[in-house]
């Protein structure tokens, strides 16, 4: 399996690497729709970087000190970002690259299977909003969480990553049954989905 990675060794390498991410993230939306975290924490994140590296070119130990901080953050960021798109990819180097990342030098790193995820269960927001609140027993190793729902009869699954152990849909057809599925996303990231649960939107 090839997953992103990255290592930077100075202040301008880790900025001019997180450009490159962002870019590419954003010429490549139609791959990567729902980033986690979203390209506006991300964009936040490298901004406030930006702006603390520009002051602390003059030296000054309170700069010096907050441009440290934000980069913490912008690498913590991007370290979310890499488990985002390791469960996108599925080991495809291309899509990797597709994002700025590097993919990783070694391929033959075994993982533990990820457990099938359990207690799933679908409940109403409130009659008549058609919103749906799917939860599923959470597993503290996982990077994202992976939900998947189709009408019922129909074979596609429609897919999202998430970062909680619980998500709202919207946007469902009312008065229509949908299937619901979900798995875990550890660090292997092959999925091994939950039970399938029905249940009809209203």
């Amino acid at each position: 399996m090839s997953k992103p990675n990255f290592r930077c060794k100075n202040a301008t390498e880790l900025l001019r690497y997180a450009d490159q991410i962002f870019q590419k993230l954003i010429e490549n939306e139609d791959i990567f729709v729902d980033p986690v975290p979203s390209l506006e924490a991300f964009e936040t994140s490298l901004r406030k970087y930006r702006k603390a590296f520009v002051e602390a070119s003059f030296r000054d130990q309170r700069a010096v000190i907050l441009k440290g901080q934000a980069g913490k953050e912008l690498q913590e960021v991007i370290y979310r970002l890499s488990h985002y798109v390791d469960a996108i990819a599925l080991g495809d180097p291309a899509i990797i690259v597709a994002a700025g990342f590097r993919p990783s030098e070694s391929n033959t790193a075994r993982y533990d299977r990820t457990p099938k995820a359990e207690n799933l269960r679908v409940s109403h927001i409130q009659v008549g909003s058609g919103i749906v609140r799917i939860q599923v027993k959470p597993w503290t190793p996982a990077r994202l969480y992976r939900y998947e729902y189709r009408k019922k009869g129909t074979d596609a699954w429609a897919s999202i990553l998430h970062s909680k152990s619980t998500i709202e849909m919207r946007d469902l057809d009312k008065l229509q049954e949908y299937e619901f599925r979900a798995s875990y996303i550890g660090r292997d990231i092959e999925p091994n989905y939950s039970d399938v649960i029905a249940a009809l939107v209203v």
